[in-house]
């Protein structure tokens, strides 16, 4: 990945300018608003409402297609762009072909998008056309090839919506559930303007998640090419449900298609929502609205207040329905827009907060304490704007979760010291200097749905994850959920991840794209692909085959009657880019030692609060430890659970000095099934159940499964050598966290997760009254 970083003074420039005129113009905002736009100076600066752009491959945009940079001087001085005047100001939108079945739904759901519409161009009207089919509009189709989807040519539908254009249309879009193409030559394009004429069309078709899969409904069934003037191949033509990701990606494509009209072009400035896309992750990664740059530009063409829009945004993501007694009401489905909110709330915070202040004083305060009042506030801002470097960070602790994969109770030393054990002593240390918790169970008894619910603080049956995603799983954690590094991400924390992810590793469903700033590990489990030399396992799988590609495919093949992943390589991730395939598990452990001690390093140099997610490879098998020869296969796991040991203290060590509160935990019990590979579940053996020839730990609820080893370390903060018998779960490290950074988790949805900062601190030992396991079968 490659961030785009302009200086403080050049991006001072694209917005104010060096002209004398264009620097007044500025100076006619309000101070609040001047404050709002400067925001974007320091894209880098921790808890920034604005980003820089990042490129994570040669097939972005921003690389694909060099375009000279607009700065706001360019646009004000260019003689085309477009202004609305007093008889010219309606923004049109037409709809073309089928948008569903829904009946009231899809009303609902273009009115939706007229609404948001309405609210980010503040000030103008924004109207719908009467539908129309796509036999009305007399265009040319054809058959993708490769798609097997229809398509419009877009040239004879910009002819359709320049001659139904109306006499007071500022500029008419059209809008279509239907794939585009430009010319023969080109495989499709998203959509298509004439910024003279002020008309565009594009489509939606490809923001179904489904579009590139082979069960896509839209393919057709019959490959013969219609004949053209013949429409009614569009009979029935497949639309996609209209979810809030739909949703989403529509009022992104809107907005940024309709900005274009004003003269405003692609954004290589900072994030923002005018930047161009080739793809669908590219679109996925450009936020929801405008950046400062782009929104001068935007504000010196309609005029509106900035505060004012951005309260029609917020009231639009926030509004409740309105029953009429001759439509049905549907809520607006903004779960995807949840970090918009939170986003929207703190520009209305920058924006009108000194307003407001002013006012409520002048109205009910003698002249006297008003002064008074006055002079206290312009120290507190003095005093604030003093220390807006690393300093404002001090009172936020860093929070360092390792969570250790198929590990059992029985592990760690301390839990069973008869055994006299000494494979954990760094951990053993924590424990003697922290908090130890007896009673700590994981989520679920499997990796996905543990991990989901650790990072959200809701039961699977809640956030939709219950099984287990495999490597050929095109979804993930739905997009609905807000976890845990989205949310400290807002607070201002560098967020970072290390080791096994396993919530989806397509399109938006990656940890980059759900709050992590920084990645390295792999995507799923470790024994979900094959690499040149394998770790231990039971069975045991063979290495990559040599004779043929490794990125072949996602099928497994049946090695002597044992079921490996043998042509395909365990990839390493970095971000979103492969760095090694297949990885070499033997030297993985130093791989993420050294990540971990770079960013807890750099996060301390730049004086940031941290938020490092661990999900260690150890206990999962393969193993592969370092120990001389296979002679020692007893010593195995043991070997591992020392080397995980190690890596636990070494983050330990090094974030010492700082204000960090660690926790280690496991995703959930052993698994037996690997006999010597497999952990320890201390006395949880479920007697009645083996006895009967079942299990007892992972995939089962029976408690070896979920109860694991937990601690929690904070020198100077938790009472040294303490233990809880507390009953508690991976769910409620997401309350607590959030907790103890003095941030509020979203309202609308149901937690289970309880916030036990009482038990870290203050040691009460109130916990759950009772826990919900679900029998997961493999």
């Amino acid at each position: 990945m490659k961030v785009i970083n302009h200086s403080t003074d050049t991006l001072k420039t694209a917005l104010i300018s060096n002209c004398k005129d264009l620097a007044d113009i500025y100076k006619q905002y309000t101070k609040e608003e001047r404050h709002f736009f400067e925001e974007g100076l320091h894209p880098g600066k921790p808890g920034s409402l604005f980003q820089a752009i990042t490129v994570h491959s040669d097939s972005d945009w921003i690389t694909s297609h060099p375009e000279e940079p607009q700065d706001f001087e360019t646009f004000y001085r260019d003689p085309h762009r477009k202004t609305p005047s007093a008889n010219c100001s309606t923004i049109y939108i037409q709809t073309i072909g089928s948008f569903g079945d829904a009946g009231p739904q899809t009303e609902q759901y273009l009115e939706w998008l007229r609404e948001y519409c309405q609210a980010f161009f503040y000030g103008l009207p924004v109207r719908w056309l009467p539908a129309v089919t796509v036999a009305q509009t007399g265009c040319s189709f054809r058959i993708n090839h490769g798609s097997q989807n229809l398509q419009l040519l877009t040239g004879d539908l910009l002819q359709f919506l320049w001659n139904r254009k109306p006499k007071d249309a500022f500029c008419i879009v059209g809008i279509t559930m239907i794939d585009l193409f430009p010319e023969e030559s080109w495989n499709f394009v998203f959509g298509q303007a004439s910024l003279n004429r002020g008309i565009g069309v594009f489509s939606f078709a490809r923001y179904d998640d489904n579009f590139y899969s082979k069960s896509y409904a839209g393919r057709l069934k019959n490959q013969r090419p219609p004949k053209q003037g013949d429409y009614s191949a569009f009979d029935g033509h497949y639309t996609p449900p209209i979810t809030s990701t739909l949703l989403l990606r529509s009022c992104k494509t809107m907005t940024h298609e309709i900005g274009h009209m004003f003269g405003i072009r692609h954004c290589q400035w900072l994030s923002c929502v005018m930047q161009g896309s080739n793809h669908l992750a590219e679109s996925d990664r450009r936020p929801l609205d405008l950046c400062p740059i782009c929104l001068h530009k935007l504000q010196i063409s309609v005029g509106f207040k900035i505060a004012e829009r951005y309260k029609a945004l917020l009231q639009w993501m926030e509004e409740e329905p309105k029953p009429t007694p001759k439509k049905s009401t549907f809520v607006i489905p903004t779960e995807a827009f949840h970090m918009d909110k939170l986003w929207l709330r703190r520009c209305q915070d920058i924006l009108e907060l000194d307003e407001w202040f002013c006012h409520k004083m002048l109205q009910g305060l003698t002249p006297l304490l008003v002064c008074w009042m006055l002079l206290y506030g312009l120290y507190f801002h003095l005093m604030s704007e003093q220390s807006a470097g690393p300093e404002q960070f001090v009172k936020k602790p860093n929070f360092i979760i390792i969570l250790a994969d198929d590990i059992g109770w029985g592990d760690l030393d301390v839990n069973q010291p008869e055994h006299k054990s000494n494979n954990t002593p760094h951990l053993n240390l924590m424990a003697q200097q922290g908090l130890r918790f007896l009673d700590f169970h994981s989520p679920a008894s499997t990796c996905s749905p543990s991990r989901a619910s650790i990072l959200t603080g809701r039961y699977g049956l809640r956030n939709g994850v219950t099984h287990n995603f495999a490597v050929g799983s095109l979804g993930g954690l739905p997009l609905s959920e807000i976890t845990l590094p989205q949310l400290l991400q807002q607070a201002g924390y560098y967020t970072a991840m290390i080791g096994k992810w396993h919530l989806g590793h397509n399109g938006p469903y990656g940890p980059t794209k759900r709050g992590f700033d920084y990645y390295l590990g792999v995507p799923y489990s470790n024994d979900m692909g094959c690499t040149d030399v394998p770790g231990y396992d039971l069975p045991q799988c063979p290495a990559c085959e040599s004779s043929r590609p490794r990125i072949t495919g996602l099928r497994r093949s049946q090695h002597k009657g044992r079921d490996c992943y043998s042509r395909v390589g365990l990839p390493l991730i970095e971000n979103s880019s492969i760095v090694q395939q297949p990885l070499n598990l033997w030297t993985l452990t130093q791989q993420y030692q050294s990540a971990a001690l770079r960013i807890i390093h750099d996060a301390r140099e730049r004086g940031q609060p941290y938020f490092l997610y661990i999900a260690l490879a150890h206990m999962h098998v393969p193993l592969a430890p370092p120990i001389a020869t296979s002679s020692l296969e007893n010593q195995v796991y043991s070997a591992s659970l020392r080397e995980m040991d190690g890596l636990v203290g070494s983050i330990r060590s090094a974030s010492h000095a700082d204000d960090t509160l660690i926790w280690f935990t496991g995703d959930n019990g052993p698994w037996e099934q690997k006999c010597q590979y497999a952990g320890n579940a201390g006395p949880f053996k479920g007697k009645w159940q083996t006895k009967r020839g079942g299990g007892s730990a992972k995939r089962t609820t029976w408690e070896g499964g979920h109860r694991v080893p937990t601690v929690a370390y904070w020198p100077g903060v938790i009472r040294a050598n303490s233990t809880s018998s507390a009953m508690l779960s991976g769910m409620d490290i997401f309350p607590t966290l959030l907790s103890l950074a003095g941030v509020k988790p979203p309202t609308d949805r149901r937690y289970d997760g309880i916030d036990v900062t009482s038990v870290l601190l203050h040691g009460k030992q109130t916990g759950h009254k009772a826990l919900l396991k679900r029998v997961v079968v493999p």
